[in-house]
């Protein structure tokens, strides 16, 4: 018996979730079932907030596509842990299908939301996670305090952007 030669795997774009209004309700059930339903908000407020993102100003939410068919996203927002109000964008909503994990598309939606942050104007970033913060270091990010969430324990983590001009690098929205 011969083996046959795997497909080249087609390649993963990134593109802005209101560029595939059809693709919210996956984001909804992705982010209420890994988040939303253990953290007491609604099914129907979780997909207010996918519906509100747009690719000009925060929420703004990205969706990893292979094949035609999401396979992770990412958002950034004004707003995500009520414990620190003075900090602000965050990195919310990670999240990649596992049937595509340990493909290095989390780090393709990081980069992109950095770059997209960039172009928004923000320099500095912040996120929490109770189970990532390997995944998050290895894109420079860094912890910088310990907070509990509705979850646990979690690392409060930052990524200061660089200052530097990314312009000609970074995609602007054509609409």
């Amino acid at each position: 018996m011969t083996a046959k030669p795997m497909a080249a795997e087609t390649p993963v774009t990134i593109d802005y979730l209101e560029e595939f209004p059809n693709f919210v309700s996956v984001c909804t059930s992705w982010s209420f079932g890994q988040w939303g339903c253990q953290s007491y908000d609604s099914y129907e407020q979780t997909r207010r907030e996918f519906e509100a993102a747009t690719s000009s100003s925060m929420p703004l939410t990205l969706v990893a596509i292979e094949n035609a068919v999401p396979v992770g996203m990412i958002t950034l927002a004004d707003r995500d842990f009520d414990g620190k109000p003075n900090l602000s964008p965050w990195f919310k909503s990670l999240y990649v299908h596992p049937f595509h994990r340990n493909k290095g598309i989390a780090a393709l939606l990081i980069e992109r939301l950095e770059q997209e942050a960039l172009r928004l104007g923000c320099k500095d970033l912040y996120l929490v996670t109770e189970d990532a913060r390997v995944l998050y270091e290895k894109s420079g990010w860094r912890a910088i305090d310990y907070v509990q969430t509705s979850f646990g324990a979690a690392d409060l983590m930052t990524k200061v952007l660089p200052e530097t001009s990314l312009a000609g690098k970074i995609p602007t929205p054509q609409h």
